[in-house]
This record gives C-alpha cells, structure tokens and sequence, in this order.
C-alpha cells in the first residue's frame, strides 16, 4: 500500500515512516523543507518537496505515487502558530482542508490527522475528572481552536462522502531533539541532563502531566491508518499521567547524578492532566511502552547523538 504522509520527515513523520516502512508499507514523504537524512537509508520511501498549501502539490503527490491512504502531520504549532496568525491559518485550516479535498476529489477513504489534547482547553473546565472524548471542547488558543475546526470539517466529510477520516488527540510528545512547542522542555531536559548538563524544569515539582513518547505516536498513528474498522472519528492517544517531580524521578532513575531544579514560580501549564484513553485501548487493542523503557532509549538517542555513549553502558538495568 502507498501512503502519503504529509510532514514525512519531521519530528512524528520521520518514525511514523521508519515505522510504516517496517509493516511493508510504501511511504510518500510529503514535506515543505524535507530532512532526507531522517530517511535516505530506508527502502520504500520517497521523499518530496511539497507544500500543503499548494492544493495542487497534494494533488500531484496523490497521483504520482499511487497514494492509497493519507496521514497528516503538517502543522505550525505554537508559540509560532499565535504570532504569525495568517501563516497559522494557510497552513493549519486551508492546509488540512486541501488534503481532506484532494482525498475526496481522488477517491481515498482513509484519511488519518493529528489533533491534540489542546482541544479540551483547560481541565478546570472539567473538575478533576476524567475527560473523555464525549465532552465538550473549550480551546483558548489559536492552536487549540484551528484543531477544533480541523475535527469539525473532518466530521463533515465524513457525514457527506462516507469517507473515514480519524483524528488522534496526542499528549505531549516526547522525542529527542523536539524544540518546538510549549511543552518541547520535557523532550530538551532529557536529551541535556544525558549529556551531563543542569536543567532547570520551567514548572512547579506538583504540574501534573500527560506525556507520550514519540515512537508510541508513531505506532498509533500506523495503526489508525492501516486499521481496516474503526468505531469512532476521534481519540484520546495513551499517556502517562505524572507530575513534573515524577518525570525528574524517572530520569534520574537512569542518570543519579542529574543537576535537576525547578521554577516553582512558574504559573500552572494550560493543560489537559487527566483524560480517559479507554476508547483507544480497546478500539486498537494497544498499550505504550513502559515508562523506565521510554526514557532509556530516549537517554540512549541523545547520548548516541552528541556523547557517541549509550546509557546501557553507563547504568544498571532497571
């Protein structure tokens, strides 16, 4: 099967990729400034220079490569997404809009996006509960409302074209080298401290989190794409739901000798912290990693990256 995967050799894309090529799969990388290193040693990969915005580019893609299904990643996140409004809006609207278009226009059923844990807004809104995909959606952000949007216009494809059209509402991402985001210090505090340096976390020790690591995205988001039944048009990804203490804990698990503080002045981080991923679990019949596991190999990447020295060498096994 051929898949286009806008946004291919990004931060997600690039292991989606690794991760679809594994299962057999032909992948489209799709991207406006591809990062050919991410995939040049693998088999079954083209890599493309397009753009979203260009309905057209989609289009073309989609035609070229015998594209069966799609997968968008394509995305401005914030904070840029919040000051450079117009460009949030051509990529984030009309560029999610032209790929549910050309997937129309060209005859795909399957189309797979990422929405985000953002759409919830605050989990004050909520109480202390559990939020479900059942509740409504209260976005405060530019980010937050174009994602929103993006889940309506899908539910309206799929109502007119009974087209198949999944969004995956990730946790916070975590992943080597990750610097764009409001949460990309959870990614940067693990690839420093692996590397001997201080870091100061931007939170107080009780900020309660949801985390995912970038290579368990990566398999949900395979398999909603190559999942031939699914129930429902949206899902909570998995997480974990720790706190910002909890997250130092199982770093320094791995790396005693950490330099870790904390702003215990910051002010609370504008996030979901408690959400039920029960409809995923069952619906995919899948689980993520263990945690010790996760932050292992992302310890190992950052060391192998800028240190050539994996942690396995340097730590008992946990």
């Amino acid at each position: 099967m051929s898949i286009l995967v806008l946004g291919g050799t990004g931060l997600i894309g690039s292991r989606l990729t690794r991760r679809l090529v594994s299962l057999g799969q032909q992948v489209v990388c799709f991207d406006l400034y591809p990062d050919y290193r991410k995939v040049d040693n693998l088999e079954n990969v083209e890599a493309l220079v397009a753009d979203v915005t260009r309905f057209e580019d989609i289009i073309a893609a989609i035609e070229n490569f015998d594209v069966e299904r799609i997968i968008n990643l394509a995305y401005i996140l914030p904070p840029e997404s919040e000051e450079k409004l117009q460009l949030a809006m051509r990529v984030n609207q009309m560029g999610m809009n032209n790929v549910f278009e050309a997937a129309r226009l060209m005859g795909i059923q399957r189309v797979v996006y990422a929405s985000t844990i953002a759409v919830y807004g605050l989990q004050s809104s909520f109480g202390d509960r559990p939020v479900t995909e059942e509740d409504h959606c209260y976005p405060i952000t530019v980010y937050m409302a174009h994602k929103l949007w993006n889940e309506f216009m899908a539910g309206k494809y799929m109502e007119r074209y009974g087209m198949a059209i999944p969004g995956l509402r990730i946790a916070n991402v975590v992943a080597m080298g990750r610097t764009k985001g409001f949460s990309a210090w959870q990614s940067k505090c693990i690839d420093d401290l692996a590397v001997g340096k201080p870091f100061t976390i931007p939170s107080r020790r009780d900020q309660r989190l949801l985390i995912l690591y970038v290579d368990d995205t990566a398999e949900l988001f395979a398999r909603l794409c190559l999942q031939e039944t699914l129930t429902y048009a949206v899902y909570n990804s998995l997480a974990y739901a720790i706190t910002a203490q909890e997250w130092a804990d199982a770093i320094k698990a791995f790396l005693p000798d950490a330099e870790i503080t904390f702003d215990e002045t910051a002010p609370d981080q504008p996030n979901i912290y408690n959400w039920s991923s029960a409809r995923i679990e069952k619906d995919l019949n899948i689980q993520i990693s263990p945690l010790a596991e996760v932050i292992r190999r992302h310890i190992d990447e950052a060391r192998g990256s800028q240190l050539k020295t994996p942690v396995v060498s340097a730590v008992t096994d946990h």
